[in-house]
């Protein structure tokens, strides 16, 4: 993707004049010289850095589960992995990280695709009911770290759990342990990026060019936008959602800025979001926002 930040204050300056030379013949005469050409500029709206957004995560304590399943104890063994999980009546075994003794497993495959997600973070063990797999088979991820500086431990899990033309959600969710190896889960709400990110965008379109804003940043889209006139549209993050760790070993939201008619929910991407994400106390929180060009 191309990064694509513009000034606060973009403003085009045309500057016209001339001089007139003195006549060779006498009497000596001076020409005037003309007044310079009006400066043109053309303003976007004031451009302003934007406040965290906070939101209390959703609390669900895993529970017991329902059978007393023979758990698999590698992915190696292909009647345990998605297809097999799908095919085979099996517990499936989807996702592991080695180093923190976790296991990502599923229940037998039902139809209704309500299986169960099942935890086992060393001698814990937990079911859920959680969405975690799409036609398209993009298995869960797990790690485990320290992620609110607390000196403890929380596993994190992201969920692919909507997929199709203009869509791609994943769902994040932080596992906290107790002291008697209860499992709990705290999971990123929707409403922050379904309904508190989108009051965060604006738009303009000035001298024959079209802008998405997300508080100092600006993207220009207008070369590519077939969608309702800018004064009519809703703002929305769409139906895109993604969560990836950073360099440092924090999390962030990627995200879409998207245009719809006032009547439809029809999205109109122009443009792609990012966020850090801080995590404490059961409560999430979005900050740092960018904004960049819509990589179709």
């Amino acid at each position: 993707m191309v990064k694509k930040f513009l000034p606060t204050l973009l403003t085009l300056t045309l500057l016209a004049g001339c001089g007139g030379n003195p006549a060779p013949a006498e009497p000596e005469v001076s020409l005037p010289e003309k007044p310079p050409a009006a400066e043109e500029t053309v303003s976007l709206p004031e451009l302003r850095c934007l406040e965290p957004l906070s939101a209390p995560a959703v609390v669900t304590k895993g529970r017991k589960p329902a059978e007393d399943y023979d758990l698999p104890l590698s992915t190696a063994d292909p009647r345990y992995n998605a297809e097999g999980w799908i095919h085979g009546g099996v517990v499936g075994f989807l996702a592991e990280d080695q180093e923190a003794d976790a296991a990502f497993y599923a229940a037998p495959y039902q139809a209704n695709a309500e299986s169960p997600a099942l935890i086992r973070w060393g001698d814990s063990l937990a079911e859920f009911d959680w969405n975690f797999l799409t036609p398209r088979t993009i298995l869960p991820r797990m790690f485990c770290t320290d992620i609110d500086g607390d000196w403890e431990d929380e596993l994190i899990v992201i969920c692919y759990v909507g997929s199709g033309t203009g869509v791609s959600i994943e769902e994040l969710h932080i596992l906290e342990k107790d002291p008697n190896g209860t499992l709990t889960a705290y999971t990123f709400p929707e409403s922050l990026w379904q309904d508190e990110l989108p009051k965060l965008f604006s738009t303009a379109e000035t001298g024959g060019r079209t802008f998405a804003i997300l508080g100092h940043e600006l993207v220009e889209f207008g070369h590519e936008y077939e969608g309702p006139d800018l004064d009519m549209a809703k703002t929305s993050s769409g139906l895109i959602a993604g969560f990836s760790t950073e360099d440092w070993g924090g999390l962030r939201f990627r995200g879409a800025f998207c245009l719809s008619p006032p009547d439809s929910a029809a999205p109109c991407y122009v443009a792609e979001t990012s966020a850090g994400i801080f995590y404490q106390d059961g409560v999430f929180t979005l900050q740092d926002f960018h904004l960049y060009s819509y990589d179709q």
